[in-house]
């Protein structure tokens, strides 16, 4: 009996030493009877864990907050969540142990480490809140006041916009035809501190050269023939206190940029005949699809004045190298004009894949052009054949146009030329495309020689195998 007795109890000892979970008993007044190896290993700095108070180890910063304390206190059982000095995570469950009588006899807790389960879960919330954000920026488009983007380029001038536009500095927009200057200039105008005033735009390459000085610093009454006789103010004074966009800054006369370098720098105009300088506050952003540097340095273009409009470029990078843009843009603008010109056109499939692979060389004018003239002249649903030919994939505009049996020709003429080609011989080339030497020489006269007759004729300079 007795050894039976001492098998069970060792048994039940190695349970309690085997345990993957912590093992703590303490007596009713909360002090360490008995451990397991693997709570004793988790606590290494307080030494012998038998036989001290679980009071003086919370104190000690090992473990918070103490589910044996509880337990003594509500004589209920307890679950928690623990956090121990060395940033460990447990789940303990801790349960009273009572006498016969009633009264708290000991106390036992059991605590699973979840650790490495609270760090995976940290890690997953991080991972998530990282996915959130990514497909937020890559689902939703950018979008500032008319300009939609998808594009990370594109999202780095929206970015940049909102910063400038809280300052007056001079902005250099750089960029080919059509990719949304104009756009940009009104953004940044609009978030401005000057969008209660006037925003002026001229393009500096649509005035004559001898009406530019006169459109730009105005002139005083009678200061030459044909003038009005109480003068005319130019674009730049009537921008005080407003914005001034000057497009195809690249365009203007020399002696013309000489002016306007005088009013970036002194903040003052002076118009055509007039004594006096006029003081004025006014922010210009000029922009151009040349390359003001280059210009500068061949002196075409006053270097002096490439940097003082050269203070904060903005490239904005053509829509063939923005694809992910192109989408959105057609959408939106199939919106627009869907709304404008009351009707519902849709899209196919193809015709947006076909978008997306055009080259767009007008960037986002042609692409709003394009979509406007579907919307105009398409049936409900705009399909490939609707696209000029330009625009089709390359498998389908070598088809457009033909009939079947044109398409067949075409084949067998490719056919013949490249197997007379190879063999030099109507014999040879019937025998490698399966068909009769009589109507081998046939095609070879028709697609090589450019003549038909009799079957029966060899081509010139062939010689008869049979």
């Amino acid at each position: 009996m007795m050894r039976n007795q001492d098998l069970v109890r060792d048994e039940l000892f190695d349970i309690f030493e085997s345990s993957f979970d912590e093992i703590l008993m303490t007596d009713a007044e909360g002090v360490i009877i008995r451990v397991n190896s693997t709570c004793q290993n988790n606590y290494p700095e307080a030494g012998d864990l038998v036989g001290k108070h679980v009071q003086d180890l919370e104190k000690m910063g090992l473990f918070y907050p103490s589910a044996t304390l509880k337990v003594i206190e509500s004589k209920q059982p307890m679950e928690l969540f623990q956090v121990t000095n060395n940033g460990r995570y447990f789940h303990v469950r801790t349960k009273p142990v009572f006498n016969p009588d009633g009264s708290l006899k000991s106390v036992i807790s059991y605590s699973r480490d979840l650790t490495e389960i609270m760090q995976l879960r940290n890690k997953l919330e991080e991972l998530e809140g990282q996915l959130a954000t990514y497909k937020k920026e890559v689902n939703e488009p950018h979008e500032l006041d008319g300009l939609i983007s998808k594009s990370k380029q594109m999202g780095k001038v929206m970015t940049l916009v909102r910063k400038i536009s809280k300052v007056n500095s001079t902005v250099l927009l750089l960029g080919e035809t059509g990719v949304g200057k104009s756009r940009i200039v009104r953004s940044i105008h609009q978030l401005s501190n000057r969008r209660n005033g006037v925003l002026n735009e001229i393009n500096c390459a649509a005035l004559p050269e001898q009406l530019v000085e006169s459109e730009l610093f105005g002139y005083e009454g009678g200061t030459f023939t044909g003038a009005f006789r109480e003068g005319k103010k130019g674009l730049i004074e009537l921008s005080h206190n407003g914005t001034l966009f000057l497009d195809e800054v690249g365009e203007l006369p020399l002696a013309v940029q000489g002016k306007l370098l005088h009013v970036l720098q002194e903040k003052t105009i002076r118009p055509v005949g007039a004594a006096r300088p006029i003081s004025l506050d006014v922010r210009i952003i000029a922009a151009t699809n040349k390359d003001l540097k280059k210009m500068a340095e061949q002196g075409s273009f006053r270097r002096d004045l490439y940097y003082r409009l050269n203070v904060i470029p903005i490239h904005i990078p053509p829509l063939r190298e923005r694809k992910e843009d192109i989408i959105p843009l057609t959408y939106h603008f199939l919106d627009y004009f869907n709304q404008q010109y009351n009707s519902q056109i849709r899209f196919s499939p193809q015709v947006l894949h076909a978008f997306l692979h055009h080259e767009w060389a007008g960037n986002i004018r042609e692409l709003e052009n394009m979509v406007e003239r579907l919307v105009v002249t398409s049936d409900e649903i705009v399909t490939i054949h609707d696209l000029p030919l330009e625009m089709f994939p390359q498998e389908l505009s070598e088809t457009a146009g033909k009939t079947l049996p044109k398409m067949v020709e075409e084949v067998e003429r490719k056919m013949i030329v490249q197997a007379y080609g190879q063999f030099s011989s109507t014999y040879k080339v019937a025998k490698a495309l399966g068909i009769s030497q009589s109507s081998a020489a046939r095609k070879v006269r028709k697609y090589i020689e450019g003549t038909e007759g009799d079957g029966d004729k060899k081509p010139r300079g062939e010689k008869s195998f049979i």
